[in-house]
């Protein structure tokens, strides 16, 4: 009879589903600690890179965090993953939405200083020089609304992001995600570029042709 063999051929079998169990556990022992290391770099990094877009408006700014989107999105941790995806996404579309407003700001300033100078521009008055006027007029209106949208879509993405920190407290310290004061003062500074930009644009209107 074949008992022994077919034994030995068990036993071999059970012995490598074992050995691959336990080579199985401990690769996803290694990776979990792997990524719970990677969540802080991550996390962290993205803050530094969120500060500097708040500070000067870097367009490179949103392009970095979107790197570190594509490896959260990898980690074997789902919840893990989905609470960072959630606080980069937000720190990416600030960083786009900040770099926005600094080149819609530049455009509204250039078409404010264009009407400005056509209308002190000497010279008789005539149709041409109105429907140029009301041209130049448009464009700084255009410009206004374009800011405007910028700003307050910045002003809504930096109200939203404790919600998006506080599913992070879970896995990474809260001192790695941006500090609430310098959020709450990035806030506030956006809205009054948005009562500065509507001044300023009600100032363009007093001197404009009808």
């Amino acid at each position: 009879m074949d008992l022994p063999r077919n034994a030995n051929l068990v036993t071999a079998i059970l012995a490598v589903v074992v050995l691959a169990g336990i080579g199985y556990g401990g690769y996803r022992f290694i990776k979990e600690r792997a990524d719970k290391r990677a969540v802080v770099e991550v996390v962290g990094e993205t803050t530094i890179e969120l500060r500097e877009a708040l500070k000067t408006a870097s367009p490179e700014a949103a392009g970095k965090i979107d790197e570190k989107l594509k490896v959260a999105r990898g980690w074997s941790n789902v919840y893990m993953a989905d609470a960072a995806e959630h606080y980069l996404v937000g720190a990416r579309e600030i960083a786009k939405r900040r770099a926005d407003a600094a080149r819609n700001a530049q455009r509204f300033a250039a078409a404010r200083r264009a009407l400005g100078a056509h209308m002190n521009r000497a010279g008789a008055r005539d149709s041409s020089w109105i429907r140029a006027a009301s041209q130049l007029k448009k464009e700084v209106d255009q410009a206004h609304f374009d800011l405007e949208g910028s700003l307050n879509a910045l002003a809504g993405l930096l109200q939203s992001l404790p919600e998006a920190q506080k599913r992070l407290e879970t896995y990474v310290d809260a001192s790695l995600t941006l500090e609430e004061g310098l959020r709450r003062k990035a806030r506030e500074q956006v809205l009054d570029e948005v009562k500065r930009a509507a001044l300023q644009l009600q100032d363009t209107r007093l001197f404009v042709p009808r």
